[in-house]
């Protein structure tokens, strides 16, 4: 039965209790205490201003700023530290899950998931949450003095309190629902940009730019759409809220006029009577206003809980039988989503024998190997272990116990070290000896840094073989007793292949072994094999027996020329170290400027941004604390301390209810147009990251996971930039404030606020820079920890290295937490000085009033505006304080998008309608002949692939290149595409290639890697790309890569795949990037190793059907069929040519390099 691992408190306040906790909420009740005593205060200072009462005035508003200061950097801290552990447990809940699910689930949605959404919940709780909790305390004592002051305040606000809650009952399980939608629009989104970033090298070679930057637009409309239903409501809810309160407030206005005017009622309990009920109103308000936030903190907290309540893998069972284990599968029946099923399959592997599983690709090799280990769930009773269940047995030993390879090796963000070990604690003479058996100690002395050299991109490129063999290394280091081997040496020569079986081999001796290749020869230490088709065991028996019986394994044996593995041929290194370059400088991208930026994301969907500025500015100014409503009841009070009756003072109180009725209009407004502006800006960042990546001339390679961690980053660019609108608001407020005043003195306390507050950050700006850089920092390297590790999700639990990955994962985040925790005690200290600024301009406004230089309206007119000036002194000091931060992810950005300017969309694109400009047609220039001379590849970190090669290809020419692992036959065929950067002569009928990475891949050549991505979406949406000549090719392409098949298995060619779609094998993805390659038209195919995954006679249909097209082919191979199926073969070693010829002149010399 699935459960959630134990230990772990899942979402619940236990999280935040503590030491840190409980001192936060202390200071925040003492300081709401003060303050809402200092509104009493202050009104008795309205009715008879004495020196002592200003005295204590200052003494409590001061100092509850100073405690409220206190208290968040307190809260700060336990918020931090609760945020980490809360991402521990989604780590550990994401992890938990089946891999079929994890599988099923993008990289970029776990980033989304476990990264983003603890980011908005500890957002909610350090502001939100510490706002509402703040504002109820100071409602509860305000109510309680407020009914001292005047009895009818006991009945008055709980009425009040209630008809809000009422107005907005039924809408708020709505709006959490339709944040809840919003959010998961965000995380398709983040799937789409990661998985596109994942798979630059194929989207480029493809010209799939196009189509990757439609799908981001068509998200981003659907997300767009999302925000403006939530925000509708939102702006709804804040309306109906606001205009109770504006009412209430109306009513007391109205009445307390009356009253005073009557006699019934002072002035000091009315103007106190109002800061109570202003205060009250003010914090609904404030509650109304951040609305977007608490739904995105509400949103959060259902996805967290979602994924805390994701069904996992089940924990505990039945111990792995003792002893050497025997296999058997009983009348196996299972089936995919969507097609390709296994039928009836009986099949039994001795103990301590090898049974090869062989059969055309697709046909159920890998689901029937993946049941043994229950990265597929078998039915009950189907697949036995040392005669026990499978089902039954303790997941984590069996896996200990079942040791797996792959044919697609996944590697960690790290050293070599790291991606042998699997963070697990082996000795390291352990990893040393798995070096050594491989032959790979000289290679591994030539890296950079030997086993410590990080690997991927950033750090040392590895070739599909030699992650291989990596792969295996990291099975050496393990003690299994049943090994796994699926198609684990597809990518290695044949003498590679000999030394690493042969290393296999000694570990597979007395144990249990499955075996699945299409490299026959691979076959020849099996005991038994097994043939498989359409999802039956149509063959099996021992391999010497069904060799010479006619059968389907005959059949194959025939199909790919087989002959038996040569002995190895030499007792050297299967790897050689391989000669370096210093590495390639970036070149220089647009050096950004923040100010610039900033005024480009102002300027960007005016209609909202603007708009919702301008109704923002309108509220301040109008609003409970706007200048306008300071005046207004400043000359109500006025009038009444002098006598005056209604008559007198019906105008300004009129005028005063107006304004107070029309603030929730143009609070609703603002909230409804606004956060579109804040989610299209950050739309258009991300965007321009998307560009940069899959654009044809490339930037310095970033692991996948580290840019979606930078994107998902941008809040802080969107939120310094509404920082800065929010200075331009406080400026204009200043300026009213001195207008509705006639006196410059007004509006310069207010600007002093600011200023002072600005002079006060000044001060914190080297240290508030320094953290915030810290924690951007170590967020990326989070994300791009945890993307490599969901990655390679797969091979860490079929490994049952869960454990120490997870731990590996919380070192890294425990350096983020700290980091996060520092920035945001450093922003809580330097955002709680303009409070005190602006509780000491509130003392020095009532000092004026009491030295005679400000009548009581002026007083209560400036005192009101300076209150309300808070949030803008903040914001003020914020701009400064957070510029360095803001500058340090713009300068990062900008070196992933290639473009200083980050907010700009490109012509045609229209992120809030979901359109982008189709793909152009690229002008061609057809193939006769390409011809390189003195060629070298060299790789970003420097390492030399190949060098010194002369190479002349015919157009219609089958050329193929082979030699060991590590000889350089990827690099040579990325430089050919322009995917690596080369040195020598390239030319292009006669033509030097100037520059590859525009001319050679716009249609010119097409380009299919050892390890192709899909990306998700139909069939036909990855073969086309949006491409309309793609569309009359598809078929074709889809046919003579021997996919049709397989399209049509699956539903046909409108059938999903990727993410949430139907699960292709190793040999189908080859076939379906092939078939994109072939639908671009491109007059040169290069393809990489692109029949590894292939059975022997569909890679003899693939051949044939390419030399039918005429297609001008280089690729490499080490399968003897494919090789004398080439006009001509091409032997690397060790970085240059060694020879050149048909196989059949070369074959005698170097057949040993063919299997």
């Amino acid at each position: 039965m699935p459960h959630r691992p134990a230990g772990r408190p899942g979402l619940t306040p236990r999280r935040l209790a503590g030491p840190l906790t409980s001192t936060a909420v202390a200071l925040g009740v003492a300081a709401a205490t003060a303050e809402t005593l200092g509104a009493v205060v202050t009104g008795r200072i309205a009715g008879n201003p004495t020196a002592g009462l200003l005295a204590v005035l200052a003494a409590l508003v001061v100092g509850a700023s100073a405690l409220d200061t206190l208290g968040r950097v307190a809260l700060a801290a336990a918020v931090g530290r609760a945020e980490g552990a809360l991402r521990a447990d989604l780590l550990a809940a994401a992890f938990a899950q089946p891999v079929p699910a994890l599988a099923e689930q993008a990289v970029g949605e776990v980033i989304d998931r476990v990264d983003d959404d603890p980011r908005q919940l500890a957002r909610l709780l350090r502001e939100a949450v510490w706002n509402l909790g703040r504002g109820l305390v100071r409602s509860l004592i305000g109510w309680v003095v407020a009914g001292l002051v005047w009895w009818p305040a006991w009945i008055a606000f709980p009425v009040v309190a209630v008809v809000v809650w009422l107005s907005v009952r039924r809408l708020t399980p709505l709006l959490v629902q339709r944040k809840v939608a919003e959010e998961v629009a965000w995380t398709d989104h983040a799937a789409q940009l990661e998985e596109a970033v994942a798979g630059r090298d194929d989207v480029r070679s493809s010209l799939g730019q196009p189509h990757v930057v439609r799908r981001y637009a068509q998200l981003a409309a659907g997300v767009l759409t999302r925000v403006r239903a939530t925000s509708d409501l939102a702006a709804t809810v804040a309306r109906r809220t606001t205009l109770v309160l504006a009412l209430v407030c109306s009513a007391l206005v109205v009445g307390g006029t009356a009253l005073v005017a009557d006699g019934r009622l002072g002035v000091a309990q009315l103007v106190t009577v109002w800061l109570l009920s202003a205060g009250f109103a003010g914090d609904l308000t404030q509650i109304s206003e951040r609305l977007p936030e608490v739904q995105a903190g509400f949103g959060a907290v259902q996805r967290i809980r979602a994924l805390l309540q994701a069904p996992s893998e089940p924990v505990g069972g039945a111990p792995v039988p003792p002893g050497p284990l025997g296999v058997a599968f009983r009348g196996v029946r299972f089936a995919h989503p969507g097609g390709f099923a296994l039928r009836d399959v009986e099949l039994e592997v001795p103990t301590g024998t090898t049974c090869a599983l062989v059969g055309r690709s697709g046909s159920g090799k890998s689901t029937l190997a993946a049941l043994l280990s229950r990265a597929l769930e078998p039915p009950p009773g189907a697949v036995l272990l040392g005669g026990a269940d499978v089902t039954g047995l303790d997941l984590h030993q069996l896996r200990r116990a079942v040791g797996v390879v792959t044919q697609r090796t996944e590697l960690l963000a790290g050293t070599l070290r790291r991606n042998i070990t699997l963070d697990a604690d082996v000795a390291p003479e352990r990893v040393d000896a798995a070096v050594d058996s491989l032959g790979l100690r000289d290679w591994v002395a030539g890296l950079p840094a030997g086993l410590e050299t990080r690997l991927g991109p950033g750090g040392t490129t590895l070739s599909a073989g030699e992650e291989q063999l990596v792969a295996f290394a990291r099975l050496l280091v393990r003690d299994v007793r049943v090994v796994v081997l699926d198609e684990a040496t597809a990518r290695m020569d044949p003498v590679t292949e000999h030394r690493v079986t042969a290393a296999a081999q000694r570990l597979l001796a007395g144990r249990t072994g499955l075996l699945i290749a299409h490299r026959l020869s691979t076959t020849a230490r099996a005991d038994g094999v097994a043939v498989l088709e359409d999802g039956r065991v149509v063959q099996r028996g021992p391999r010497e027996e069904l060799a010479r019986t006619p059968g389907p394994f005959a059949d194959l044996l025939r199909a790919g020329g087989h002959e038996e593995l040569a002995e190895e041929h030499h007792d050297g290194s299967v790897l050689l170290p391989r000669p370096r370059r210093h590495p390639r400088g970036e070149a220089g991208a647009a050096r950004p400027r923040l100010a610039r930026a900033v005024w480009a994301a102002i300027t960007r969907y005016k209609r909202w941004g603007v708009l919702g500025a301008v109704l923002f500015a309108a509220v301040s100014v109008i609003g409970l604390y706007g200048a306008v409503e300071g005046w207004l009841w400043g000359l109500v009070v006025e009038g009444l301390q002098r006598g005056g009756g209604w008559e007198e003072v019906r105008v300004p109180a009129a005028a005063l209810v107006l304004t107070l009725l029309a603030v929730p209009f143009a609070l609703s407004g603002a909230l409804r147009v606004y956060p579109l502006w804040w989610n299209a800006v950050t739309l258009s960042t991300r965007l321009a990251v998307l560009r940069g990546q899959t654009r044809q001339r490339r930037l310095t390679r970033v692991p996948a996971g580290e840019v979606a961690a930078r994107c998902l980053d941008s809040e802080r660019f969107v939120l310094y930039v509404d920082r800065c609108v929010d200075v331009v608001i406080g400026l204009f407020v200043a300026t009213v404030t001195a207008a509705v005043a006639r006196d410059l003195t007004a509006g310069a306390v207010v600007a002093a606020v600011m200023v002072g507050s600005a002079a006060v950050s000044v001060a914190g700006t080297g240290v508030s820079g320094r953290r915030g850089r810290a924690a951007g920092d170590a967020r990326a390297a989070f994300g791009r920890e945890l993307g490599s590790a969901v990655d390679a999700a797969r091979t860490v639990k079929l490994a049952a290295a869960v454990p120490d990955v997870l731990a590996s994962l919380a070192r890294v985040d425990a350096a983020r937490v700290r980091a996060s925790v520092g920035e945001f005690r450093v922003r809580a200290l330097l955002e709680g000085v303009p409070g005190v600024l602006v509780q000491c301009g509130v003392v020095a406004t009532w000092l004026l009033h009491l030295l005679g230089r400000w009548s009581l309206a002026d007083a209560l007119l400036v005192s009101t505006a300076v209150a309300g000036a808070s949030y803008y002194g903040t914001v003020a000091g914020a701009v400064i304080t957070e510029a360095p931060v803001a500058r340090e992810w713009l300068r990062a950005v900008t070196a992933l998008s290639g473009t200083g300017d980050v907010v700009r969309l490109p012509p045609g694109i229209d992120l809030v309608r979901g359109t982008a400009p189709p793909p152009a047609t690229p002008p061609k220039q057809p193939l006769r002949r390409l011809s390189a001379h003195g060629f070298a590849a060299v790789h970003d970190d420097g390492t030399v692939g190949v060098q010194d090669v002369d190479l002349q290809v015919e157009a219609g020419e089958l050329v193929l290149l082979t030699g060991r692992v590590g000889s350089g036959k990827s690099s040579l065929l990325a430089a050919l595409a322009g995917l690596v950067d080369h040195e020598g002569s390239l030319r292009w009928n006669g033509s030097e290639v100037e520059d590859p990475q525009t001319f050679l891949r716009p249609g010119q050549v097409g380009y299919v890697a050892q390890v192709p991505r899909v990306l998700s979406g139909s069939f036909t949406d990855n073969v086309t790309l949006d491409h309309p000549h793609a569309r009359a090719l598809a078929a074709r392409a889809v046919r003579d890569a021997r996919l049709a098949r397989d399209v049509t298995a699956a539903g046909g060619d409108g059938a999903l795949i990727g993410h949430r779609g139907v699960r292709l094998s190793g040999g189908q993805v080859q076939r379906l990037a092939l078939a994109r390659a072939l639908a671009t038209g491109a007059d040169l195919l290069v393809a990489d190793d692109v029949s590894s995954a292939l059975d022997a006679r569909t890679e003899l249909e693939l051949w044939e059907a390419l030399r039918d097209r005429g297609t001008t082919v280089i690729g490499s191979s080490s399968k003897r069929s494919a090789l004398r199926a080439a006009d001509r073969v091409v032997v690397l070693v060790e970085g240059r040519v060694a020879a050149s010829g048909p196989w059949a002149e070369l074959e005698g010399e170097w057949g040993f390099l063919a299997g």
